[in-house]
């Protein structure tokens, strides 16, 4: 398709567009990274903002940026605060932390949106009308949070509304009797930013505008214009040839048909388009992998097929899964996520016993402030949905929030006076239905799950901070299916120029429903197909193997092993629980089978969990015993998963002693070793190494854990951690046991 030729707009009715600009940065983004991304992509768009006085738009800022540009860069902030004032920008107010609204307790939802006013009313005394919600994750209950904090309206996509619903100005809801505005983003239109060329974007808009749409938005991530990816930032940002000041340019020459609005302004003038009750939805690419990988990519090909068939109209009955379906699909999301739920209700905690004793003056208000703005860091959307190229799929994404998490809950406790005790109890952690045995030291967590092989689902040091276990387990994603059909190709980046006008007759309109929604999937380096494994367990640690004579190293790492016991993930129970002022223990057991040849053996596992209140120390002791009458042959195995931020290099590793000498391994290394006495994974930069002391040498296997998952350059390995086995030859008698015996140790600098 070529672009319309010159004056092919001249003919056009008055149209409306509201652009919506929003910034948000990865949590754990490093400082230096995160100059970088302003340098390259914020502060270029503030810059061309201010070259072209002729555009406006509607911009939010989440919090964490906010504190940073009001610390390393007040020139770039006074900027924008005097494009406010001019009329030019309106704030949008939103979740301080960039939370996911459906994800937090609606206490934190409160106070997110609170801060962020007042953060905006201190700076300025500007009072955002209107509320960006990161990934447009809706609730029903929005409207009465927003509302209730003063907000008249946000911003969701067409997809959550629904393919009827015309996406023009703005359209109301309510609930309770209390009314919200909604403008329908066209996430179609976004997703030609910044690839297709600004006269074909308009081409695009004037497809809109010539079905009757009286005022269009556009919501653009800012860190699409290359916070991340290198060379896009110069093609966006390089000058009158940038792709930012061409689309700029192609807006104001032609204000006579198209009138740029905020959305304030919008709101103002438009009436309601229509009344919506949307159900629970976020953005279309995270709801697809909510739902799983090959649920996702049927449902989105059968969305499409739908779409573009005979009955088209059919399409706006289907909706994806809610955000929730994630906590479902993704267990490593789930722990995370019930655990900031946790730490929610521990500053609660702290803020109700504050609150009681009536007085400003309370020595623990300013451990209340600082724990409270670490949980709403740790809260950022982008740690709990998987995003197009970051998101949960990321370790480091997940392990930042994990230390904020954790840093708000260590900070409550200890103002509470909890933090030294010893705490034993029984809980359903996860919500599965099942409980999980939960123990506090003054030195860590640690969560077991029985229903679960009974495995060690969590362990969260509190020195570090972060989850020693934050292990993503890999399943199948909606992209997997597409990697057979693509290429890999060089990084395509957004023109540079536009196509010379011609003298052509008027293209023909391209329908609004062949647009994309998603981003177009591309691949970082060859060979990925056959790099996707699927595993058939949950992830977790202590889980227990029988290993076929045949089996290796590469059939573990690879998925294709098959388990001759059914104690991975079985369910176990409890035998006995042991507490006093300076330990505590969980027995479990396991009476299950495992197959030796054509027969089967009945097996009984039974494990104790033994941890110190005054050193971080967990002992774990093992006894195997054969309640046949016949003798048992097999291989006997222990799995530990361990992750801690998804960071490789040679500051982290494993170290190996094996018949006295120490042996050291990269985390990107597969390990076969024999008679291993003793290993340590280990993190220099961080100071930390996780003794693990075998009573009997073992068999050592230890691989990474990658998954093919979408990155910032394209679907691509993330590295996830790092899973050890520990396998013993078992010889059992009728009716004899073995005994195994295995130590963990933190040592912290």
């Amino acid at each position: 398709m070529v672009d319309p030729p010159n004056g092919y707009f001249a003919r056009m009715q008055s149209t409306g567009l509201a652009l919506v600009f929003h910034h948000t940065q990865p949590p754990g983004t490093t400082p230096a990274d995160l100059r970088r991304a302003f340098e390259r992509c914020y502060l270029p768009m503030i810059a061309a903002l201010e070259d072209f006085p002729a555009i406006t738009a509607s911009v939010h800022w989440s919090g964490p940026l906010l504190e940073w540009m009001e610390r390393e860069a007040p020139t770039a902030l006074a900027s924008v605060s005097a494009m406010v004032a001019a009329g030019r920008l309106e704030i949008l107010g939103g979740l301080f932390g960039a939370g996911l609204l459906p994800g937090i307790p609606e206490r934190d939802a409160v106070g997110q949106l609170t801060v962020q006013q007042r953060w905006w009313r201190a700076h300025g005394d500007v009072r955002p009308r209107g509320a960006w919600l990161p990934y447009c994750a809706w609730d029903p209950s929005a409207v009465r949070i927003l509302a209730g904090r003063g907000l008249q309206y946000t911003v969701l996509e067409q997809h959550q509304v629904g393919t009827n619903v015309v996406a023009d100005g703005w359209h109301l809801t309510e609930r309770e009797g209390v009314p919200l505005g909604l403008f329908v983003a066209d996430s179609r239109l976004a997703a030609m930013v910044p690839e297709a060329t600004p006269t074909r974007i308009l081409h695009a808009i004037h497809t809109r505008a010539t079905e009757g749409v009286r005022c269009l938005t556009l919501a653009v991530a800012v860190e699409s214009f290359g916070a991340a990816i290198d060379r896009s930032a110069t093609a966006c940002f390089g000058g009158r040839g940038g792709w930012v000041s061409r689309f700029f340019r192609v807006l104001t020459e032609n204000q006579h048909w198209l009138k740029l609005v905020t959305l304030a302004t919008a709101y103002d003038k438009m009436r309601p388009t229509s009344r919506l009750y949307p159900a629970a939805s976020v953005s279309l690419p995270v709801a697809i992998h909510a739902m799983g990988g090959a649920h996702g990519a049927r449902f989105f090909t059968l969305l499409n097929e739908l779409r573009e068939g005979e009955h088209g109209e059919l399409a706006s009955f289907i909706r994806p899964a809610a955000w929730d379906a994630t906590l479902a699909t993704h267990p490593e999301v789930n722990r995370l996520h019930k655990h900031m739920v946790r730490a929610s209700a521990e500053v609660n905690r702290l803020r109700s016993v504050i609150k009681e004793t009536k007085g400003e003056a309370d020595p623990r208000m300013f451990a209340l402030e600082e724990a409270t703005l670490s949980l709403y860091r740790g809260q950022i959307g982008m740690a709990y949905v998987h995003g197009v190229d970051v998101g949960a799929q990321d370790a480091e994404v997940r392990a930042e929030a994990w230390r904020n998490v954790l840093s708000a809950e260590r900070l409550a406790l200890t103002a509470l006076g909890d933090v030294g005790r010893l705490k034993s109890e029984l809980v359903d952690v996860d919500l599965d239905g099942r409980p999980e045995h939960v123990v506090r030291t003054p030195h860590w967590q640690a969560v077991v799950a029985p229903g679960l092989g009974g495995g060690l689902v969590e362990l969260t040091a509190w020195k570090l901070p972060g989850n020693l276990l934050d292990v993503r387990t890999r399943v199948e994603e909606p992209e997997h299916s597409l990697l057979p059909l693509l290429a890999l190709a060089d990084f395509p980046v957004a023109d540079t120029t536009e196509e010379e006008p011609t003298t052509e007759a008027e293209p023909p309109l391209v329908p609004a429903r062949e647009l994309p929604d998603l981003p177009t999937v591309r691949i970082s380096e060859d060979g990925l197909a056959e790099r996707v494994f699927v595993d058939r367990y949950t992830r977790a640690s202590f889980l227990d193997r029988f290993l076929a004579p045949d089996a290796t190293l590469t059939g573990l790492r690879t998925s294709e092993h098959v388990e001759v016991g059914d104690f991975l993930n079985g369910d176990y129970s409890l035998v006995q629980q042991e507490l006093t002022d300076v330990s505590a223990a969980w027995t479990l057991a396991r009476d299950g089978v495992m197959s030796e040849g054509t027969a089967l053996k009945l097996i009984r596992v039974q494990k104790r969990f033994g941890w110190l209140r005054d050193k971080p120390a967990l002992d774990v002791r093992y006894d195997i015993e054969n309640r046949m009458h016949d003798p048992v042959h097999t291989r006997f195995g222990v799995e530990l998963n361990l992750g801690l931020g998804g960071l490789r290099g040679p500051e982290f590793g494993l170290e190996v002693i094996r018949k006295g000498k120490v042996r050291s391994f990269g985390l990107e290394a597969e390990v076969d070793l024999s008679n291993v006495s003793e290993l340590t994974w280990f993190d220099r930069s961080r100071r930390f190494r996780l003794r693990i002391e075998l009573e009997q040498p073992a068999h050592l296997w230890a691989w990474p854990i990658e998954t093919i998952s979408r990155t910032p350059r394209g679907l691509g390995r993330t590295f996830q951690g790092t899973s050890i086995l520990l396998w013993w030859p078992v010889e059992l008698q009728p009716q004899s046991r073995r005994q195994f015996e295995l130590g963990l140790t933190l040592e912290t600098a």
